[in-house]
């Protein structure tokens, strides 16, 4: 699969790119929801995959997201780290890219939405660059059940924060948002200076999605460094 010139201008104008599981052939919507239910169910092992937890309605305890799987997953590891996906996201940042980042989410029924943020202050204590996500549906995304909304062209603005990357109200209440549904293997690729939100999961279905994001090849490996770092901080559920 190749992009068309069209749609790389497209991205370099929106700062974002939809490309269809019909369109891309990489992966399909049973392949991710196989991949993923396997690592869901995965036990907690300390030192390798970096599970996260919430607290539900009920006070139950459950799992949120899964970082750091594709390392212990080679089904996850030959597609997100494969040639054809590369060569997309190569065509789409114009340099070589590595994988920097990858995590599940599981939006849980009736879970919590995201609020508005860029993903780049996230990321700029390993180097201020600009990285390149590719988010791949497990489940339909659908407005009744959170799927992402953004800010076309906000990759070129000035966006207002009130901390770290969470975007300030007043910046979020003047400009206009966009839903971005995906049904299964669906891939929405976006920067990480893209303003972007979610809404709750208002149905008594879970959803999952995968983020797999990606940073120059040039910049050597950063995924290390920012792992060490997370571990460190912000550290898994075991």
């Amino acid at each position: 699969f190749t992009l068309t010139q069209e749609q790389v201008d497209l991205y370099s104008s929106q700062g974002f790119l939809v490309v269809r599981a019909a369109e891309h052939g990489l992966v399909d919507g049973k392949e991710l929801q196989l991949w993923a239910g396997q690592v869901h169910a995965w036990p907690k092992e300390k030192g390798k995959w970096m599970p996260y937890d919430e607290i539900n309605v009920n006070g139950e305890r459950q799992l949120m997201r899964t970082e750091k799987f594709v390392d212990y997953h080679p089904a996850f590891d030959g597609f997100l780290r494969g040639d054809a996906l590369a060569g997309v996201l190569g065509r789409l940042a114009g340099a070589p890219m590595s994988l920097f980042k990858d995590k599940i989410n599981y939006k849980s029924a009736w879970g919590n939405g995201f609020a508005a943020h860029l993903d780049a202050p996230a990321y700029d204590h390993i180097g201020e660059i600009e990285h390149l996500t590719a988010n791949l549906a497990v489940d339909s995304a659908t407005g009744e059940n959170g799927c992402l909304q953004v800010v076309p062209g906000s990759h070129k603005m000035d966006v207002h924060f009130l901390t770290g990357g969470q975007i300030h109200p007043d910046w979020e209440n003047a400009h206009e948002w966009i839903s971005v549904p995906l049904e299964p293997a669906d891939i929405l690729f976006f920067g990480s200076h893209l303003a972007h939100r979610s809404g709750p999961n208002k149905t008594p279905k879970p959803r999952a999605m995968v983020y797999a994001t990606y940073a120059a090849t040039a910049e050597g490996n950063l995924r290390d460094k920012y792992y060490e770092h997370r571990r460190a901080t912000f550290p898994p559920d075991h």
